[in-house]
């Protein structure tokens, strides 16, 4: 259906108006510098709104003709930023998958609008927003981890703001819009992004087994070498590990159950389910690519634990903070984790941040399980909680490295 001004049929008053679809009218200005006006029938009542000049006003009957072709009130054209934004986050909303949020999600969607989109486009007419301002607001990313998170925000927020007429279609305020600046290496990514990681990108051996025992001299506490060649070589994330007790590790079949995890909101730590929602179990090998008998480091810790509960609040937590309850990954990092690397020698970049992170030992684990003889990538992606094999293969199965060992073995 055309939203264009077609022939303009005489006004009530003389003028010539520009007639859109859905008998939209665009009267221009009964004197020299005064205002166009637009008039349509809304519900049964004549409405109407003013435009300054002629493209305005065409691009206003436009709006409204949009609106009204989806039964939208043509009134949320009139809206500002702050009205898209509160419409995303209203906790009456369903969500286009049809599943309401997860109260860690709903605080970390709270805090993107309030840290990034709020400062850009609170007081900005909808019917002004344009690329510009989700450019600006994805610029104000820090680190590529950050504008990915971000970037998935606004694709929502502008799906809930086109489903509910606060934007239109024709605005097409994304396109184009990606984030390019900033620190590629994100010491805090915490997640999958969906790239496929490099080489480089993974600790060695010898790096994680120097940065465990780092961990261990400088906390002086014997188990958290224990944590961090587990995680390197269990695939548990950072909230699984920090929620992790002694009875969800079966020491005869060397097997963790993942059903929980600590999540990190704006007032505090509590427990909450594992990513995604996915329980699993995972496992960990009885000595380490570096030769430590971590069976055994397992078994003297769980022992441990249960033979002092009071040790640790909640009771049989395995790897517990310094005062005896759920770790802080930021205190962890800056009082532990990034201390102990400098001490074992990571590699860093040019910004002086370290090339490897926490969630960097995760991928150690997925990539020695895929090396392990007879390893199906199925059974990887299970262990590590991922929500397809698609994701576990975009991650850690090169594409080209595939293509040229195939056409090797096909040519001798």
């Amino acid at each position: 259906m055309s939203t264009f001004p077609l022939l303009p049929p005489p006004g009530p008053d003389g003028r010539e108006a520009l007639e859109f679809d859905l008998g939209v009218l665009a009267y221009p200005p009964v004197a020299a510098g005064g205002y166009w006006r637009i008039r349509w029938t809304e519900d049964g009542r004549r409405k109407d709104t003013t435009a300054s000049n002629r493209q305005e006003a065409i691009d206003k009957a436009s709006g409204i003709v949009e609106r009204l072709s989806a039964g939208v009130p043509t009134a949320r054209g009139r809206a500002k930023g702050v009205a898209l934004i509160e419409h995303y986050l209203d906790p009456v909303r369903r969500p286009a998958r049809g599943r309401r949020w997860s109260e860690r999600h709903r605080e970390e969607q709270t805090a993107y609008c309030t840290r990034f989109v709020c400062p850009v486009i609170d007081e900005v007419d909808m019917s002004r927003l344009t690329r510009a301002h989700f450019q600006r607001i994805l610029d104000a990313a820090a680190t590529a981890s950050v504008a990915d998170h971000l970037r998935r925000c606004l694709s929502a927020m502008v799906r809930a703001g086109l489903d509910e007429g606060l934007l239109l279609a024709r605005q097409d305020v994304l396109r184009g819009v990606h984030w390019a600046g900033g620190d590629q290496n994100d010491p805090e990514g915490f997640e999958e992004t969906g790239r496929f990681v490099e080489e480089a990108e993974i600790p060695t051996t010898v790096g994680v087994h120097d940065l465990a025992k780092a961990a261990a001299a400088r906390s002086g506490v014997w188990w958290r070498e224990l944590q961090i060649l587990l995680v390197a070589y269990s695939g548990v994330r950072w909230g699984e590990m920090v929620g992790l007790t002694s009875d969800r590790v079966d020491l005869d079949r060397r097997r963790i159950l993942i059903d929980r995890q600590v999540v990190e909101g704006r007032h505090g730590l509590r427990l909450g389910p594992p990513k995604s929602r996915r329980r699993r179990t995972t496992m960990y090998p009885s000595r380490t690519p570096g030769g430590v008998d971590l069976g055994a480091l397992v078994a003297q810790r769980i022992a441990e634990v249960e033979r002092c509960p009071e040790a640790s609040t909640p009771s049989g937590l395995l790897f517990p903070s310094p005062q005896g309850y759920w770790a802080r990954r930021s205190n962890f990092a800056r009082n532990l984790f990034h201390p102990a690397a400098a001490v074992a020698g990571w590699p860093r970049v040019a910004s002086g941040r370290f090339c490897w992170t926490f969630h960097s030992l995760r991928h150690v684990f997925a990539t020695w399980a895929l090396s392990q003889p007879g390893a199906r990538l199925e059974d990887v992606s299970k262990l590590l909680g991922h929500s397809t094999v698609r994701v576990t293969q975009d991650l850690y199965v090169s594409p080209d490295g595939d293509l040229y060992e195939r056409f090797y073995r096909a040519t001798r």
